[in-house]
């Protein structure tokens, strides 16, 4: 420390170094007499006079901190001088618990809240080795701060993860540390990386129609996948689905949502309102209209996760197929002895038949080749002509089944594979479809229960290529017998190229007046 003359105030300093930042304490002394240029020269009697006074206040202080090495009460002097509150400075090793006490209007989920206490032991444990001086909060110097995000990002988490664990730990140190100025943060400063977000993919009309098919003997999950499917809501609020927020006599749902705490009003389609007539006759007395889901969510919610991926790992792979529904043997068998006996006497029904039999009885290719006298030009084709007609899976395929890691995708950097088919999806796919469909923007939230247009827009509106092409292909042979300069493609083309997030609804007022007048 060291006394600290300045032009501009009357009174004495006391300047010290505080985590990097020069800090000046106003001594409670005045300056007297002629100041000399510099304080280390010497004044006429008052000023000396006044100095000495300053100086024994400086000791004072000075003692203090000496005392007191991580500064807690000298900063604990000053926040009370500054507040007029007693200031509090918590021990790191307590950072969940304290986090745990923060006021809140809602209280976090319990799953969120275990991830956060998680990551705050985390960084009091690396502290603990780093800096060990270090046993407040008030002690962690930026430097250390900054190479515990450092250590986050060697450990391989993904962007969103590294910004989620800074914002999480930025906002802890405000919340707990209130009294000083915003520089006193360690994390102050410090900048969010830019994320490679993965969104999930909306279901194609056939593969929602497997989905269904697949969990229809269900009656456990069968009801959820309807919920999600047709309302949009996420897998908890579609899982506490209360009777309360339903009136079937009007066609509608009310439900706030979990999440956002927003109002969703949802119209109830007949899928959903005959899902919700069983319920009625099998939830018994329970508030819920689905209790079995509603208690393995509350209880276990992976266990809701585990048992939909099942589900949409088997109807992805159907949907794959085009369709195709495994069969028996018995039923492959006679499908194709009657679909070759429609094809009369002809030589070709008698190839055709040999080598269905052949495969059937479980030869390999190479060996129908060699006792029908086929290539396997021919064989494949006979097999695959057979599975078209048939409707049915008849080629044994040597790729394994769909499993639920299949959902995944690997992430350019992090420690997890991203989801691109879930739950969730039903929401996207929802929300796709319907703005597709030209249902207005404002409505969709109004069932989403989303607080702002740009969330629904950048992550869930995921229409694919196939629907543009679509929409310019209908109209293209107009496009081609117009004149010269410009034509309506040239235009559709211009406003699709420049269309964004924010500008969409415009757009489409104009794509749509292009098309009126072709």
């Amino acid at each position: 420390m060291a006394l600290i003359l300045r032009r501009s105030s009357k009174w004495w300093y006391a300047g010290f170094r505080s985590n990097g930042r020069r800090k000046l304490i106003n001594l409670g002394v005045v300056v007297e007499g002629q100041r000399p240029r510099s304080v280390s020269d010497t004044g006429d009697d008052e000023f000396e006079r006044s100095r000495g006074r300053a100086l024994a206040a400086h000791d004072r202080i000075a003692k203090e901190v000496e005392e007191d090495r991580t500064g807690q009460r000298t900063l604990q002097n000053l926040a009370e001088m500054k507040t007029g509150k007693k200031a509090a400075f918590p021990k790191l090793a307590d950072l969940p618990k304290h986090w745990d006490e923060i006021p809140r209007r809602k209280a976090p989920d319990a799953r969120y809240a275990t991830q956060c206490k998680v990551t705050l032991k985390r960084f009091a444990d690396f502290i603990a080795k780093e800096q060990p001086d270090a046993t407040e909060y008030v002690g962690v110097k930026p430097a250390t701060a900054k190479a515990f995000l450092a250590a986050e990002e060697a450990r391989g988490v993904s962007p969103k993860t590294w910004n989620d664990t800074l914002k999480l730990l930025r906002a802890t140190f405000k919340h707990l540390h209130p009294h000083l100025n915003e520089g006193s943060n360690p994390f102050h400063g410090l900048v969010t990386k830019a994320s490679d977000t993965v969104n999930r993919e909306p279901f194609t009309v056939e593969e929602l129609k497997a989905i269904l098919e697949v969990c229809a003997e269900d009656d456990f999950i069968r009801p959820i996948i309807v919920t999600g499917i047709h309302t949009a809501m996420r897998r908890g609020d579609c899982c506490l689905l209360n009777w309360d927020d339903v009136n079937l006599g009007e066609g509608f749902l009310r439900v706030k949502t979990a999440k956002t705490g927003e109002m969703a009003d949802i119209p109830v389609f007949p899928l959903l309102a005959e899902e919700l007539r069983k319920a009625r006759v099998t939830s018994g007395n329970s508030p819920f209209c689905f209790p079995a889901a509603a208690e393995m969510y509350l209880n276990n919610p992976d266990g809701i996760t585990w048992r939909v991926k099942q589900v949409l790992a088997k109807a992805l792979e159907l949907a794959a197929g085009g369709g195709r529904k495994p069969l028996s043997p018995d039923e492959v068998r006679q499908r194709g002895l009657a679909y070759i006996d429609g094809l009369g006497n002809k030589a070709r029904a008698g190839k055709l038949r040999a080598v269905f039999l052949t495969y059937l009885d479980g030869a390999s290719l190479e060996e129908v080749m060699a006792k029908t006298e086929c290539s396997r030009g021919t064989v494949s084709n006979y097999l695959n002509e057979l599975e078209r007609e048939l409707g049915c899976t008849v080629l044994r395929s040597k790729k394994r089944a769909l499993t639920v890691s299949d959902l995944q995708v690997e992430r350019k950097t992090g420690r997890r594979r991203a989801s691109v088919h879930d739950f969730h999806s039903f929401r996207v796919t929802w929300i796709t479809v319907a703005l597709a469909a030209g249902v207005p923007l404002e409505v969709v939230q109004r069932v989403t229960g989303h607080r702002t247009t740009a969330v629904v827009l950048k992550h869930y509106f995921r229409p694919g290529r196939d629907d543009f092409r679509k929409a310019l292909m209908t109209a293209m042979p107009q496009m081609l017998s117009e004149g010269t300069a410009p034509s309506p493609r040239d235009q559709m083309r211009t406003i699709l190229e420049g269309m964004t997030a924010e500008t969409w609804r415009e757009d489409r007022r104009r794509l749509l007046e292009v098309v009126a007048g072709m």
